[in-house]
């Protein structure tokens, strides 16, 4: 084989990281390697298979065309392989699918443990469990941790003796809740790290020894000894020393976990930030811009107690640490023997048993002779997304890639590829300085020469698109202000990025707009949305914001303000609990298991459950124990069938979407075997369902969600938040050396007290800078999905905020900025690129002329129906102003609530007062003018009661009509015995003088019901009266 060079790429945003990977497989291929001695690993499924797609596509054009052929030699290197090489290559890459190791890194971890299970402990067959899995098994673990008849009493001491370490200082009674919380924030960390000597361990924070004690003399006895000094001062303000005298009193009363800085902070800051100074008497201070030089005495008094203060805050932090640590080890123990051991893993297990840290021995065999073996199996490989690997991660791998990369034969490669600007997964362990560190050991050490190279060229965005994107991220001195550190970092790894020379005439724009009020940010969305109409015009449109909750706000303002473009929200929904129908039956069932539960019985009396159910609590009692039965003997799904049967005819379109969907939830638990209720009820809230997407729709969708993703246009209007340093409040801090291993753990004090400790101060710059850089990752993540149109909306910074929309209008204003024009909302434009011509420029899809294979077809049996919806025919018409109005989320929503007034009345008799008085506090403008059309004489006629007429209301149907499925919903019908009369409620804003145009437009719709109720009922169609009731103008037209 011909001598390949190492390579490591790091790859900008768009340019082209898929196309390096796949070229790289097949200049292997073509130099005569097998495909099962190349493993390529990513991160998700969907890479994978774009991956193994683009291999696969381009082989295949090569190997029938001479122009695709003689290009892909020249991509790879290899100029003048032939369309036969390539047909060879492609012909050996398909005989050996079966053995490719082409996939996830996650798979691959899995893959290697199934080798060798014994070797890890385990058990010859395992499971991957699910996210609801692996919390049930926490919770099982977590109960027989804390049923007295599970634990020893010495472990039950350490175990309450670890809790009150944990919250030193602090009074928690919620034993189960805070150590729930302490698992979901730092599990992880434990598996990472296991060894307790590197958990609030001075050692080994202050290697040199603790600087830090406590005085044996009580506070209030210090402050004492103080106040001497304080009142001897002659050179203070009067001002000053009260002020000093505030000190005093708040630090004679002070306590652990309370707020030291509470009292004049600013005094207290100078002084603790200068305890040296004021340790030797020399202590000199400025405030309110006059200089002090207080005595020797009264210095190093205070210095005394502050340093006591800071030593008491600290000793909590080291044992809250520890007592951290001790809970979530007493449960480790137990989860590994109940739940690991006995084959049931997560993905989060894999590397933690692949990578044993100090003191977990590998059973029955060395690490080394499982790296020997292991080593034989693949000569090149291939890592993508190298920026989101974490340091245990690399452990896995490190010496195997060693033995690759420092090959003395050089027939073995090393190839990755990653973008340390996207590195948005620090907070689950991915370390973006792992590329560099990689590299240089690489590149000093490796038996062949090593190739690093940058891609800045975008494949992806237009000039007018990078303008923007350069303009934020190139502007190195105003990074410097947010974080010294990590813009030192960010400049490493960034260069300007440039268009691809086919994309340097393409049209764009990019525009920065600037809005008052946060409120005002979805409206403006929905105006650009209208404004470029993405969905008539073809174009890939997405909405990106930072969390699930904005997702769904994003997500139902679109839908009120613009019903005509369909809008997907790609954060995750809960179907079994996210609406009334599913959570009055999860109180149905939390009744059978706890009958004594007056909440839920409560809940199911007020929902339509509590007609089906007896009033008097012997026979409530006979029906819960009924329910257990039926649960036990039949399984939730049937159970769940029989109830939501009897409310069927209740139950609008939507809650019957979500009543086959709590149905299929329940299918799937019943599965487990489980016929536990209180799992049931744990594990239907527990599941989420991604919203579907597709070209055709608006996607809304969080940045993480939207990496490795592109769209011709997206929209940023979510960039709200704290300072880009903020760490998570709720982490502890692993500080890590050079290499990226973990030195020591620590729950840091407030920031005021570690800028008083060398080793903490820099702890905490270090925390600070990784949060500013993963901060500037997720931006730049955010900014770099556009091909064409990239519009970003913040709210106008206000001070010195250092967040995101202060960093825009800090890289990007050039003024004031000037007002967006054509826009019923107050925004200014600070930055703008191009204009919202572009829209017009795209061109249309050229037709692509293949050559399409013969194919062996077959007659369906049964052919596939079409599907007729009555509503397709017309709908309801709102003015565009209404939506844009200050409240045009009522506009959108009043048809809606008009229908459900008129769903609850059969007949006018005296309920429907008490009725309309409850809806009018929901919607007064829907109330009033169902109540209007019940007072005129045509439509009260309609409401008359019949004794010998049913009543339809809100009734579903679907049924297939002349070879088409046909789906909708009656508003209402009164079947008499020989006829019926359909009745369709229309809130069209129209008059009296457009009701002849409005009954022409809904008229298929009525035919069509028409047809239906005939094939429902058995009456003819001409004994069947359509109706249509315009509520506006409060009229009856038949159609």
């Amino acid at each position: 084989m011909k001598k390949v060079q190492h390579v490591m790429i790091r790859a900008s945003a768009g340019s082209g990281k898929t196309y390096q990977l796949t070229n790289r497989f097949i200049h292997l291929l073509v130099c005569g390697q097998l495909p099962e001695r190349i493993i390529a690993l990513t991160f998700t499924r969907k890479a994978a298979g774009e991956f193994f797609a683009g291999i696969l596509t381009k082989l295949a054009e090569a190997a029938q065309d001479t122009k695709a052929a003689k290009k892909l030699a020249r991509d790879i290197g290899m100029q003048g392989t032939s369309k036969a090489a390539f047909g060879e290559a492609l012909r050996t890459l398909i005989d050996g699918m079966g053995r490719l190791s082409l996939g996830t890194i996650d798979s691959f971890f899995h893959r290697v443990l199934g080798l060798f299970p014994l070797e890890f402990g385990m058990g010859a067959e395992f499971e991957m469990m699910s996210e609801f899995h692996k919390q049930q098994a926490r919770q099982h673990v977590l109960e027989n941790l804390l049923a007295h008849h599970e634990t020893r009493p010495k472990e039950r001491d350490d175990l309450i003796e670890s809790f009150r370490l944990s919250t030193a200082g602090k009074e928690s009674r919620d034993f189960v809740g805070s150590f729930e919380q302490h698992l979901k924030n730092c599990h992880e960390l434990l598996l990472r790290v296991p060894s307790v000597s590197r958990w609030g361990e001075p050692e080994r924070i202050w290697p040199f020894g603790n600087p830090w004690t406590e005085q044996k003399v009580s506070l209030p006895n210090m402050v004492a000894d103080w106040q001497p000094h304080l009142d001897a001062e002659k050179g203070f303000t009067a001002a000053l020393q009260n002020n000093w005298k505030k000190v005093a009193d708040h630090l004679a009363a002070w306590a652990p976990r309370k707020n030291l800085f509470a009292k004049s902070p600013t005094l207290v800051r100078l002084a603790i930030e200068n305890l040296e100074a004021m340790e030797r008497g020399q202590w000199e201070f400025t405030y309110s811009r006059k200089t002090y030089r207080p005595s020797s005495g009264f210095s190093q008094k205070l210095a005394r107690i502050l340093r006591h203060c800071v030593a008491q805050e600290l000793t909590i932090k080291l044992a809250c640490t520890q007592g951290i640590y001790g809970l979530l080890w007493a449960f480790e123990e137990r989860y590994d023997v109940q739940v690991r051991r006995a084959g049931r893993l997560t993905f989060a297990d894999l590397p933690v048993l692949l990578a044993p840290c100090e003191g977990q021995p590998l059973l029955g065999s060395s690490q080394l002779d499982l790296e020997y073996r292991l080593d034989g199996a693949f000569d090149h490989w291939l890592l993508d997304e190298f920026q989101d690997t974490s340091t245990v991660q690399w452990r896995v791998v490190e010496n195997l890639i060693d033995e690759v990369a420092q090959d003395p034969d050089g027939k073995r490669t090393f190839f990755c590829v990653g973008d340390q600007k996207q590195s948005i997964y620090q907070w689950r362990g991915g370390d973006p300085q792992l590329f560099d560190r990689v590299a240089n050991r690489y590149e000093q050490g490796a038996g062949q020469e090593f190739d690093i190279r940058s891609l800045d060229e975008s494949w992806r965005s237009c000039p007018d698109v990078l303008k923007l994107i350069n303009a934020v991220f190139g502007d190195a001195a105003t990074l410097r202000k947010y974080d010294e550190t990590a813009a030192k970092d960010w400049s490493k790894v960034w260069n300007e990025h440039v268009s691809a020379k086919l994309l340097k005439e393409t049209k764009g724009h990019s525009l920065y707009l600037a809005v008052e009020e946060k409120d005002q940010r979805w409206p403006l969305v929905a105006n650009l949305i209208e404004r470029l109409q993405p969905i008539a015009n073809g174009l890939e449109c997405a909405v990106l914001v930072q969390t699930n909750q904005a997702v769904r706000e994003v997500v139902d303002h679109l839908r009120g303000a613009l019903p005509a473009i369909p809008v997907v929200g790609e954060a995750a929904t809960n179907p079994g609990a996210d609406n009334p129908l599913g959570v009055a039956l999860l109180s149905l069932f939390g009744c059978a298991a706890h009958p004594a539960d007056r909440f839920s019985r409560g809940h199911v009396r007020m929902t339509p459950l509590g007609v089906l159910l007896p009033t008097e609590d012997d026979q409530w009692e006979s029906a819960m124990r009924k329910l257990q039965r039926d649960v036990h003997q039949n399984g939730f799904e049937a159970v769940a069938r029989e109830w939501i049967a009897q409310l069927k005819e209740q139950l609008n379109d939507f809650s019957l979407w979500r009543a086959r969907q709590f149905i299929e939830l329940a299918r799937q638990f019943d599965e487990s075997g489980s016929r536990n209720i209180d799992e049931f009820l744990r594990f239907v809230p527990a599941q989420e369902l991604a919203g579907a997407s597709g070209a055709n729709v608006v996607q809304v969708m969080t940045i993480h969600k939207a990496k490795g993703l592109t769209f011709d246009l997206t929209i940023v209007p979510d960039l709200e938040g704290n300072r880009l340093d903020a760490t998570r409040r709720d982490a502890l801090h692993a500080h890590t050396d050079d290499e990226g291993e973990t030195e020591w753990i620590l729950d840091l004090p407030p920031k005021e007290i570690c800028a008083a400790d060398p080793q903490l101060s820099i702890a905490l710059a270090q925390a600070r800078s990784e949060a500013c850089y993963e901060n500037l990752c997720k931006l730049y993540v955010a900014l770099t999905r556009s091909r064409r149109g990239l519009y970003v909306i913040a709210t106008a910074p206000s001070g010195s905020s250092n967040n995101y929309s202060q960093l825009l209008t800090e890289t990007l204003a050039e003024g004031d900025g000037e007002p967006l024009e054509d826009s019923p909302l107050s925004a200014q434009k600070i930055f703008e690129a191009g204009g919202f011509d572009w829209v017009e420029e795209k061109p249309a899809k050229e037709e692509s002329f293949i050559i399409e294979p013969d194919l062996i077809t077959s007659e369906r049996s049964h052919p596939r129906l079409g599907h007729l919806r009555p509503s397709s025919h017309g709908g309801t018409i709102l003015r565009g102003a209404s939506l844009f109005a200050p409240h045009g989320s009522d506009a959108a929503s009043f048809g809606r609530v008009v229908h459900e007034i008129f769903e609850q009345i059969e007949w006018s008799d005296e309920t429907v007062p008490e009725l309309l008085k409850q809806f009018r506090q929901k919607n007064p403008a829907a109330t009033d003018e169902v109540a209007r059309c019940l007072d005129t004489e045509e439509i009260g006629e309609l409401f008359k009661p019949d004794t010998q007429a049913e009543v339809w209301r809100e009734r579903a149907f679907e049924l297939v009509v002349d070879g088409e499925f046909c789906s909708g919903v009656f508003d209402r019908v009164v079947v008499h015995k020989d006829n019926a009369e359909i009745i369709d409620f229309k809130t069209d804003r129209v008059d009296s003088n457009g009701l002849a145009e409005a009954v022409q437009r809904h008229q298929p719709q009525l035919a069509l019901y028409r047809r239906v109720l005939a094939r429902l009922t058995g009456l003819k169609e001409d004994g069947i009266t359509c109706l249509l009731v315009f509520t506006r103008p409060a009229r009856v037209m038949e159609a």
